[in-house]
């Protein structure tokens, strides 16, 4: 892993091939067989798998930016309130992804054991 790379333009890239993704797979013809579900699936697994702990980081950053006293909100409002709502909405985000790798997992498990008619 390139350690040089803008964690920004990373995140960027992943909502772009997500995009690409939803395109690729609009219709359902675009899946052959179950194995092709399948793969889909298990590779959607493994993104939402590293999702929560990236949140975990955006909220240690933020945590550690507001110690530096280097926030201020645009609207003139208290910081603290800003970064606890915005911390909340982190944990929030933890709680979702965590109930979506759930159901990722018991797809991808469901998946495993199917095979296609006459192969």
């Amino acid at each position: 892993m390139d350690s040089t790379r803008d964690p920004a333009a990373v995140a960027y890239q992943l909502a772009e091939t997500v995009r690409a993704l939803n395109t690729l797979t609009d219709k359902p013809q675009a899946f052959a067989t179950v194995g092709d579900v399948r793969d889909v699936a298990e590779g959607l697994h493994l993104a939402v798998d590293q999702l929560p702990q990236t949140l975990r980081q955006l909220s240690a950053g933020l945590r550690l930016l507001e110690e530096q006293g280097a926030i201020r909100m645009e609207d003139g409002t208290d910081t603290l309130d800003g970064v606890s709502g915005a911390l909340r909405a982190c944990l929030n985000g933890e709680v979702g992804l965590t109930v979506a790798r759930a159901a990722l997992r018991e797809t991808t498990g469901s998946l495993a054991r199917m095979g296609c008619v006459g192969g």
